[in-house]
């Protein structure tokens, strides 16, 4: 017999789970049934239902933090945004792995569909819900990473992935010259960047694509997908959801200059004086060639990993949006958009 699947793995977990019964606040012996609803390169994600009600499952394979405990500390960071009022609300978790190996994660399911980027008032929102979440107040002992400069941590990342990349027998020599190229400004960029200032220390998402943007029926935005939030400047997210490596992601769009200054004006409009701005202005630069470097570095190592066959979840979606990323056309575009500066 074969491995388990993710959705075997899933029904098997939720049949006579009284505990999980009991967190949903059902009765013990009600029926919980799954059914995929998406999966990426490290979690598989599924619609559980029970006495007509409906949440997501989550079940992590690996951490992109290296953490031993992913599935719990993306829990806490939940909770930790909870005050928000724009992300799912935490239910249940399981960090002891009981799920084949593997730690769960049960939060409410939001109504929604992923933010049209093509759509002003939902890009609008979207700024709104940035907002909002950058604006919860952030406990002494909150759980989450907090990298003491979170731009340069970012710059290591990519120069760590990149690394992997130029190591590997896959690497294309064309692909290895023109993103050593851009390593070297982003480093040139990170270095004469000001020092954080009084905007940091805020939650981040970290990976503000337009799937993580839910709108509902009624306009309102959700954020979801905490897997990798830290503890840093609102400019990092800010400056990943506006890069041409995030929009096309799952779009066709990338955003124009004056898209991209009336999102940043929509934002501070939202946050309404609740933290200062800060060194954000002088940073953003910065963040918007290392948020557009970390797109291009990810895909260059993931080539590489999506050639190991022992690696558990691979998305189709992933496999076909990879050689878009290290394209001349596509480097060409970044170079002109995001690397021009400072």
């Amino acid at each position: 017999m074969g491995e388990p699947t993710s959705g075997e793995e899933a029904r098997a977990y939720v049949e006579g789970n009284a505990d999980l019964a009991r967190a949903l606040g059902l009765a013990s012996d009600a029926e919980l049934t799954v059914e995929p609803l998406a999966a990426g390169e490290h979690n598989a994600n599924f619609r559980l239902t029970a006495a007509g009600r409906l949440f997501v499952l989550r079940l992590n394979y690996a951490s992109q933090l290296g953490l031993a405990d992913q599935i719990g500390y993306e829990y806490g960071a939940l909770r930790a945004l909870a005050p928000s009022g724009r992300v799912p609300t935490a239910l249940f978790v399981d960090s002891a792995g009981t799920a084949a190996g593997h730690g769960v994660l049960v939060e409410s399911f939001v109504e929604g569909a992923w933010l049209d980027c093509a759509d002003p008032a939902q890009v609008r929102e979207a700024a709104r819900v940035l907002a909002d979440v950058h604006s919860t107040p952030v406990a002494p002992a909150c759980p989450l990473l907090r990298p003491r400069d979170p731009l340069a941590a970012q710059l290591a990342a990519c120069e760590g992935l990149f690394a992997a990349y130029e190591a590997s027998d896959r690497a294309a020599p064309v692909v290895v010259a023109r993103v050593r190229r851009l390593v070297e400004r982003a480093r040139a960029a990170v270095a004469a960047a000001p020092e954080p200032g009084a905007d940091a220390g805020r939650i981040l998402n970290t990976e503000a694509v337009p799937s993580h943007f839910l709108i509902g029926p009624d306009g309102r935005g959700t954020m979801v997908d905490w897997e990798k939030p830290v503890i840093g400047e609102p400019a990092q997210d800010v400056a990943y959801f506006l890069s041409p490596t995030s929009t096309i992601w799952d779009t066709d769009v990338i955003f124009d200059g004056q898209t991209r200054a009336r999102f940043v004006a929509d934002y501070w409009e939202a946050v309404d004086g609740r933290f200062p701005r800060g060194s954000f202005d002088g940073r953003l630069p910065a963040y918007v060639m290392v948020n557009a470097l970390l797109g291009v570095v990810w895909s260059c190592n993931a080539l590489v990993e999506y050639d190991d066959p022992a690696r558990p979840l691979k998305s189709d979606k992933t496999r076909a949006k990879l050689p878009i990323y290290i394209s001349d056309d596509f480097l060409d575009l970044l170079e002109r958009d995001c690397f021009a500066r400072g």
